[in-house]
Formats: C-alpha cells, sequence, structure tokens
C-alpha cells in the first residue's frame, strides 16, 4: 500500500510538474514574441495562414471559420474596449492637455511600443481563428477519438485472454506525450507562424493513436 501510494504521489507530482512547465513555456514564448517579432512578419503569417486556409477547406468553410473568430474576438476584446484601452493606458495621447505631452508621444519609443501591441492584438485574433477551426473539426474528433478508445479496448481484452503483457510503463509514457502535445498545440495558438491548415486533422490522428495505445496497454485492475 505504501509502494501504490508513493508510485500515486510521484505520478502527480510528474503531472503537476508537467504542466507547470508548459504554462512556464507559454509564458515565456508570449513574452518573447511580443517583445522580438516585427510587425510585418506577424501581419505576413496571418495572410498566409489565411490562404492556407481558403486552399485546403474551401472559401465557404474558411468565411465560416473568420466570421466565427470575428464574432469571438469582437465579443471579448471590442465592445468590451479592452483593445482601445491597451493603447490609450500604454500609448500617450499628444493631445492629452498637460506640458510636455506633444514632445512625450513623439518620443520613438512609443510608436515601438505600438507595433508591440499590435503584434500581441494579431497573435490573439489569429488564436480565434485557429480556435475556431478547432472548434469546426470536432466531429471527426470525435468519430477518431471514439473510434481510437474502442480499437485500444479491443486490443486489451485480447492481451487479457492470451496472457500478453500490457505495459505500464507504455502507457504512462503515451499519456505524457499526449499531454506535452496538447501543451505544445496551446503554445502554437499564439504562435507567430502560418501554420498548416491540415495541421489539425493530423494533431488529431496522432493524439487518437497514442490513446488507443495507452488504453490497450492499460493495467487490468483499473
Amino acid at each position: 500500500m505504501l509502494d501504490d501510494s508513493h508510485a500515486g504521489g510521484e505520478g502527480k507530482g510528474i503531472w503537476l510538474w508537467t504542466i507547470a512547465s508548459g504554462l512556464l513555456l507559454f509564458l515565456m514564448e508570449f513574452i518573447l514574441f511580443a517583445a522580438l517579432v516585427p510587425t510585418h512578419w506577424a501581419r505576413q503569417a496571418s495572410a498566409a495562414e489565411l490562404l492556407s486556409l481558403v486552399q485546403t477547406l474551401g472559401p465557404s468553410t474558411a468565411d465560416a471559420i473568420l466570421n466565427q473568430a470575428a464574432g469571438w474576438f469582437d465579443a471579448l476584446f471590442i465592445r468590451t474596449g479592452v483593445v482601445s484601452a491597451s493603447y490609450h493606458l500604454l500609448i500617450p495621447d499628444p493631445h492629452t492637455p498637460g506640458a510636455g505631452m506633444v514632445k512625450l508621444a513623439e518620443n520613438p519609443f512609443w510608436p515601438w511600443l505600438a507595433g508591440r501591441l499590435e503584434v500581441v492584438w494579431i497573435a490573439i485574433a489569429q488564436a480565434c481563428q485557429r480556435v475556431a477551426m478547432l472548434c469546426a473539426w470536432w466531429p471527426f474528433f470525435l468519430i477518431l477519438f471514439l473510434a481510437a478508445w474502442g480499437d485500444g479496448w479491443v486490443r486489451r481484452r485480447i492481451r487479457q485472454h492470451s496472457f500478453a503483457y500490457a505495459s505500464p510503463l507504455a502507457h504512462a509514457l503515451a499519456l505524457r506525450i499526449i499531454l506535452w502535445l496538447v501543451i505544445g498545440a496551446f503554445m502554437l495558438l499564439f504562435a507567430p507562424l502560418a501554420l498548416p491548415a491540415l495541421g489539425v486533422p493530423l494533431f488529431g490522428a496522432v493524439i487518437a493513436g497514442l490513446l488507443g495505445f495507452a488504453v490497450a496497454n492499460t493495467q487490468k485492475r483499473l
């Protein structure tokens, strides 16, 4: 009992460490690209990803995804005033009454900061688009995950009756790879890169394969 409790606590600690590491990496990524990525690069990446979306899924599907993403961005950030408030708080307005405001606004630091804000909002708008694309694939994901789970369960039952060995190491490794892939996908939501539209179903297929492998190697005692 002590060994099982110790193993369970150690496994839980590894999962918590993995999640905390993923969140830290995401924060570092967001800070670095906000500070270093040129504005024109972010615009070009967004345009290239949009072109890939239209060419892969067709204009009608692409329009539906873009409209959904635009609606989310408008509801969360435009109508709530978050976007305008970010510029108002961080960028000085030369028309604001007060001595020295015109000279302060002419400092070259402020255009650079405005460009950083634009990069951030382009990334957030692109993340909304990527989430909308993930949601558009949910029927495919549902069928794929159910099929993978069923296949893994059948293979597990075959192993039980044939007295084949179900590896707990393989089971734990598959689950950890799934966790790291999910964390990586979350980080890619905000990455200033042009991601291919077919990356979404490919990601789902990899996750489904790992899920089936993990289920097939589940121990007899659940």
